[in-house]
């Protein structure tokens, strides 16, 4: 077993979500002393098997007075920021509160660890900060956000790279790309699709020809794993992203093809965003390179061992 995590204690905002739940199982199969940040009334069914081998940390991240108290007295190594308000339509009525979530609570963590003995914390960007650039994308481009959730992500990237510039402060920011796996919520296509295939629904999409890059969540789970553990990458952003693009609608069939059902794919029944991005994917050399990170699950695999899980979720509960 990897040993680099045994006996740390680690902070994890976001532990409850999709990425945060798999990267907290993993963190505490490696041995870490896991607290999280959990916010109140928060559902916790994604991690309910491990609740014995965590320590749950009740607050807001808006709250910086329960953040500071939280920060002394963990006084953790290693912080894993996934917390965020996450909504990517062009809908400005959504700026405020993305603000207060995105910038504002980004902002209190950092600060409330700043007498504590971390050596890293791992802030967590989107790949939506890219937005209306030119794929691949790569690190150093200039961010075009075009909704509200980027736009905040972006800022809560240059706070980060901000106070590593004044003060060391040991921050890196990591841009997953798109990523799919067990658990994830089916607002999201690839999950969407996979419950519509099982269920024998019909399934309303776009004409499905804009590309996207997708990544098996263990992937970008071992992406922050390095990220946590290589000293040279503190003060960097990273996209976490295998770079490989597939046509929507190809995706589409291969998912009907693997579950094995025929559904009415209504190609072309929903329009294009406003602003949408044609070719959506990464340039993962820098990942590969600074954290000696690859990719392991191609598509085919990962979308196997998703459609398992849903199964066993729509077996569970008796649909």
């Amino acid at each position: 077993m990897e040993t680099k995590f045994v006996g740390i204690s680690v902070l994890i905002t976001g532990s409850t979500g999709f990425i945060g739940s798999h990267l907290t199982r993993a963190l505490v199969l490696r041995g870490a002393r896991a607290h999280l940040v959990v916010r109140p009334n928060t559902t916790l069914w994604r991690i309910h098997d491990i609740l014995d081998r965590v320590t749950l940390h009740y607050a807001d991240i808006l709250d910086y007075k329960a953040l500071l108290q939280i920060a002394k007295n963990v006084n953790p190594i290693k912080v894993f920021h996934l917390a965020s308000m996450v909504n990517a339509e062009r809908r400005f009525d959504l700026l405020t509160e993305m603000v207060k979530v995105n910038i504002q609570g980004t902002a209190n963590l950092l600060l409330a660890l700043q007498d504590t003995p971390i050596d890293c914390v791992i802030n967590t960007g989107t790949c939506e900060e890219y937005g209306i650039n030119q794929a691949p994308f790569v690190e150093n481009q200039r961010e075009k956000p075009v909704s509200p959730y980027s736009v905040t992500k972006v800022a809560s990237t240059h706070i980060a790279q901000m106070m590593y510039r004044v003060s060391n402060f040991p921050v890196i920011t990591v841009r997953p790309f798109l990523t799919y796996g067990p658990a994830q919520k089916d607002n999201m296509f690839i999950p969407a699709l996979i419950n519509a295939a099982l269920l024998g629904k019909q399934f309303d999409m776009t004409s499905g020809e804009q590309t996207r890059e997708f990544n098996y969540v263990s992937d970008i789970v071992d992406g922050y794993l390095k990220a946590a553990t290589t000293p040279g990458a503190l003060g960097e952003v990273v996209n976490l992203g295998n770079g490989v693009e597939y046509k929507i609608s190809e995706v589409a069939y291969l998912i009907m093809e693997l579950v094995g059902k025929t559904i009415n794919l209504n190609l072309g029944a929903l329009p294009y965003r406003p602003g949408e991005v044609m070719h959506f994917y990464s340039q993962p050399k820098k990942a590969m390179e600074l954290l000696q990170w690859k990719p392991k699950i191609n598509l085919k695999q990962g979308l196997i061992r998703t459609i398992e899980w849903y199964k066993k979720y729509w077996s569970m509960n008796n649909v």
